[in-house]
């Protein structure tokens, strides 16, 4: 899902726990919804080139901490 100039994610996002991989880097993305911390398959988040704040990137540090994040 990168380069499609995402403003967010759909809360529903969560229902996928299988998820092993994500990329949404290039987007305009300001936050993720809390649900992500359901993606506990999760094991690499690409999400770089997006507008997210330091506090925004800790939050979502903790909420996936068993996750490769670049940011």
């Amino acid at each position: 899902m990168n380069n499609n100039q995402l403003t967010e994610l759909p809360k529903e996002i969560g229902e996928m726990p299988n998820l092993l991989y994500l990329e949404i880097g290039n987007n305009q993305l300001t936050s993720l919804p809390d649900e992500i911390k359901y993606l506990t398959s999760l094991q690499i988040l690409h999400i770089e080139r997006n507008k997210l704040s330091d506090k925004e990137k800790e939050r979502i540090k903790k909420l996936l901490p068993k996750c490769v994040i670049h940011f």
